[in-house]
């Protein structure tokens, strides 16, 4: 470091102590505390929004030329040149490994490295852009996570904080992002908690709750305050439904196992594969491949959602290659069973073959199929009739409280998400019994890791 470099820090250090100084004589850290994290929120927030409309807007060149009529052959090529594309970004132009955000962020607070670098603040959005915007079968939670908690954490170095006060900014900014992405701020807290696991100090919750709802004030001011997923139920859930409840929760649970389980081998499987270009290419093949088999696999699926919580099942076979022969509730029973064993597989081949892209939409996609999948079948089996709209809504909640290991949260986004908030009860009976049911599956076949932590295992 040369004579000028060090007087330069100085000068930093010597700035930063006399506004530290003037700080604590007019502002108390509690005070101080919050104002930040509302500042990192609403920047998080900004981000969010801009996030989801790159990805509609990149999306968009596509989507619109899946036919019905024709066989969609160029679907395959689209998801390995962005897989590529992505990896191209993440080794050759910012030199940092952006997969699997919301783990490698969970390694680096065990780590208790809270300095990150500062291109994370907007590269996650460009790799997950490129990789969900051109077909990757996952979300964008995990790069808006990532994002949020490096504006927390380069917010906070620029302001010279203590390393116990950035540690809460980047809870703060990753809370935020996942706040903003869903439109479920106490969704994004629960985040914190559950998986990220920031002390229960009452600063550190009122600052992340801070963060979350101005990140979702700022998104839903720009956005308009309306849900991500507009839900009509038909009809409700009510005391007659409560066994099917029950074994929905059951059905989530089981199908949870088999989705962590894949999740689990095929991302050894990737990290196994030494030659980069190998692994983008192999995994956007395996992307491809779903997607000409099932279109409604395509990027985080939030439209295909929409169209079965409300009631219009033939979405899930729109433009697949299948369409042909699929007239029946038996033959869409079929589609639905064959999207829930490809879901996982197209989901962890989007993520840990380089593409840049998020663990948690993906198992709201695999609930909402698991939940229709278990509606028609239960109806057939029972002579009952559900509203199978609404239990593949309450199956989305299922299926992430058990791939992801985290119920609260999963209760909290599906709710806030789509405003249906009537169906507390239900959702937490669901969410509940697939966590139970997932946990005691893991215990017996040895498993240890969370999805998250097992990512973060091999990334340390």
């Amino acid at each position: 470091m040369t004579s000028t470099d060090t007087t330069t820090n100085d000068l930093t250090v010597s700035k930063f102590a006399k506004f530290d100084a003037w700080r604590k004589r007019h502002v108390s850290d509690y005070v101080f505390i919050l104002l930040l994290a509302t500042v990192v929120g609403c920047l998080a927030g900004l981000g969010a929004y801009a996030f989801k409309h790159l990805i509609s807007l990149v999306s968009g060149l596509f989507t619109p030329h899946i036919s019905d009529w024709a066989h969609n052959w160029w679907i395959v090529v689209v998801p390995v040149v962005g897989i590529l594309l992505t990896g191209i970004f993440t080794r050759y132009i910012i030199h940092t490994n952006l997969t699997h955000g919301t783990a490698q962020l969970l390694q680096d607070l065990k780590e208790k490295h809270y300095s990150l670098r500062r291109n994370i603040m907007y590269s996650p959005i460009i790799g997950g852009t490129i990789t969900l915007g051109m077909g990757g079968s996952a979300g964008g939670e995990g790069p808006i996570a990532y994002a949020g908690a490096a504006i927390g954490s380069n917010f906070g170095r620029w302001l010279g904080l203590q390393p116990n006060m950035l540690k809460v900014l980047i809870g703060c900014g990753a809370g935020a992002g996942i706040a903003g992405i869903f439109s479920a701020p106490i969704g994004g807290l629960m985040f914190t908690l559950e998986l990220l696991r920031i002390e229960l100090t009452t600063i550190s919750v009122l600052a992340v709750t801070v963060s979350c709802m101005a990140s979702y004030l700022t998104i839903s001011t720009c956005s308009g305050f309306h849900a991500d997923l507009m839900f009509t139920p038909v009809a409700g859930v009510d005391l007659s439904h409560i066994i099917a409840v029950l074994a929905l929760g059951i059905f989530c649970g089981i199908y949870s196992l088999y989705y962590s389980k894949v999740m689990h081998h095929l991302d050894i499987f990737y990290k196994n594969i030494r030659n980069p270009w190998v692994r983008n290419i192999t995994g956007g093949v395996i992307v491809g491949c779903s997607l000409l088999l099932f279109p409604a696999l395509y990027s985080t699926g939030y439209p295909v959602m929409e169209h079965v919580i409300n009631g219009d099942y033939t979405a899930i076979v729109h433009g697949s290659i299948l369409a042909p022969i699929m007239d029946g509730s038996w033959t869409l029973m079929a589609a639905a069973m064959c999207i829930l064993l490809l879901k996982c597989w197209a989901c962890a081949s989007s993520n840990s073959s380089g593409g840049v892209a998020g663990d948690f939409a993906p198992t709201l996609f695999a609930g909402c199929i698991a939940g229709l999948l278990f509606g028609f079948a239960w109806q057939y089996l029972s002579g009952d009739t559900l509203p199978i709209g609404t239990f593949a809504y309450l199956g989305m909640a299922g299926v992430m409280a058990g791939a992801i290991q985290a119920p609260i949260m999963a209760i909290f986004i599906t709710m806030e998400m789509s405003g249906g908030y009537e169906f507390a009860l239900p959702l937490t009976v669901t969410a509940i019994i697939s966590y139970i049911v997932l946990r005691c599956g893991m215990q017996g076949l040895g498993l240890t890791h969370r999805l998250i932590e097992h990512h973060a295992f091999h990334h340390s």
